[in-house]
């Protein structure tokens, strides 16, 4: 039973890790999804779609790259986090409530847990990008 709860605590543990390591590309998986569903939407194949997709996110994070590298003023450069900071904050939240919907009961904490989780995650995007920036 022990060695169960560690597990569990174990893989909460790691899933959010990989949540927060993951949040800087919430933009550019949004951009390759949308990419991927307008073509095969079109009546293209999958393999379109797919490399529509890969080249949507791959031109994303370039785009980024440069306008980091182009912005000095660093009211930019934090539009450009925001940017990317948005899209994690909605996974955030998500992710978040998933498991707060799981492991709480119904009522109003499992919102503000949600949206304080939504905050964090949106930060960490923002830190890792002026990390980048640097």
């Amino acid at each position: 039973m022990l060695i169960g709860f560690a597990l569990i605590i174990a893989a909460v543990f790691l899933c959010c890790v990989l949540l927060f390591r993951l949040s800087v590309y919430a933009l550019p998986l949004f951009v390759a999804f949308a990419a991927g569903s307008f073509i095969y939407r079109a009546d293209q194949d999958i393999a379109a779609a797919l490399v529509s997709a890969s080249l949507a996110a791959t031109a994303t994070i370039t785009i980024a790259q440069i306008a980091l590298g182009a912005v000095k003023s660093d009211t930019g450069r934090a539009a450009i986090g925001l940017v990317f900071a948005l899209p994690a904050a909605v996974a955030g939240y998500h992710a978040v409530h998933g498991i707060a919907v799981a492991t709480m009961p119904a009522s109003t904490w499992q919102i503000a847990l949600s949206l304080i989780g939504s905050s964090v995650v949106a930060v960490a995007s923002w830190t890792q990008w002026s990390r980048l920036a640097r």
